[in-house]
């Protein structure tokens, strides 16, 4: 005698090994291809290549920033170079390198 064994899916009772694939929960996903790092050139391959390359130049894939919003302003910051120099002047008479 062959013991059965039944399951539920989807709110019906279905003998094991009968339900359809969906219900099995594994998904294939293929490897990402082979590419050069416009940073350091070099040849990176797959999704192990992919965590190598984004830890060692500390950045995340394009796909990763999809939904974020973009950057409004088109000005870039430019700091107040006198104002820096100002600054610069004051702490090295403080520490006694100016008199």
């Amino acid at each position: 005698m062959t013991r059965r064994v039944w399951v539920y899916y989807k709110g019906e009772m279905v003998e094991k090994g009968t339900e359809p694939q969906a219900a099995s929960g594994v998904t294939f996903m293929p490897d990402l291809p082979d590419f050069v790092s416009p940073i350091d050139g070099k040849l990176y391959s797959g999704r192990a290549g992919m965590r190598e390359h984004n830890a060692m130049h500390n950045v995340v894939p394009t796909a990763d920033l999809a939904g974020l919003p973009f950057k409004t302003s088109a000005t870039e910051y430019k700091p107040d170079r006198a104002a820096i120099r100002e600054e610069i002047k004051k702490t090295m008479y403080q520490k006694g390198y100016l008199r």
